[in-house]
């Protein structure tokens, strides 16, 4: 039985960029482990930067107060714009389409999106041996014009207009989520307007 209170919330989302009547049937961010390693990349700079101010403390006992000082700025800042950028980062799956935010910077969010008629297939995988055991992994939605009549083009893994999500977790799931979507678009368009929203939990708990 389908749940249309959980549908109705989500055609609550807006983003930029959404067209007018356009349904977001879901929305997902990356898993929270890529926040989890900025965090670590940023004590690392701040312990480091501390470690090399310590070190000119036989020029002066004042740059042990400077080290303090910037590692803690470094520390505070670097912490305050990883929540930022992975505040930015999210993919909304749409009635229409496909379309993944993702922050360069603090100040600008770039985005790519790609029409469900322009989709000609999608491919998972895990970066390393324990992200796959985390369940946690990339999901690649090509275009069709990646794979054309060049064969150069044919051997591209990822093409200029394909869309890459990353660090999802349950990515497998995600990526047979977007092939029955796909397979709904073309061949059920009663049932695609159906479809649950994608939800990052193991079967049985996703609903």
């Amino acid at each position: 039985m389908i749940n249309f209170d959980v549908m109705e919330e989500y055609t609550k989302f807006l983003f930029s960029g959404q067209q007018e009547g356009e349904r977001v049937i879901s929305t997902i961010k990356p898993h929270k482990i890529t926040l989890i390693f900025g965090y670590i990349k940023v004590v690392s700079v701040s312990v480091l930067s501390l470690i090399c101010f310590i070190f000119l403390r036989n020029i002066s006992n004042i740059f042990v107060f400077i080290g303090i000082l910037i590692s803690i700025l470094v520390l505070i800042g670097g912490i305050l714009i990883c929540n930022s950028l992975f505040s930015k980062k999210i993919i909304y799956i749409t009635d229409r389409r496909i379309i993944r935010f993702d922050p360069s910077n603090i100040f600008v969010v770039n985005s790519r999106s790609l029409t469900w008629e322009n989709v000609l297939k999608v491919k998972t995988f895990a970066t390393n041996f324990v992200f796959r055991m985390m369940n946690v992994g990339n999901v690649i939605v090509h275009s069709k014009t990646t794979i054309s009549g060049d064969n150069t083009l044919k051997q591209v893994l990822i093409g200029n207009d394909d869309i890459i999500l990353k660090n999802i977790y349950f990515y497998r799931d995600l990526g047979n989520y977007i092939d029955k979507i796909l397979y709904l678009y073309s061949n059920d368009k009663s049932g695609f307007q159906t479809v649950k929203p994608f939800v990052g939990k193991k079967f049985g708990q996703r609903y």
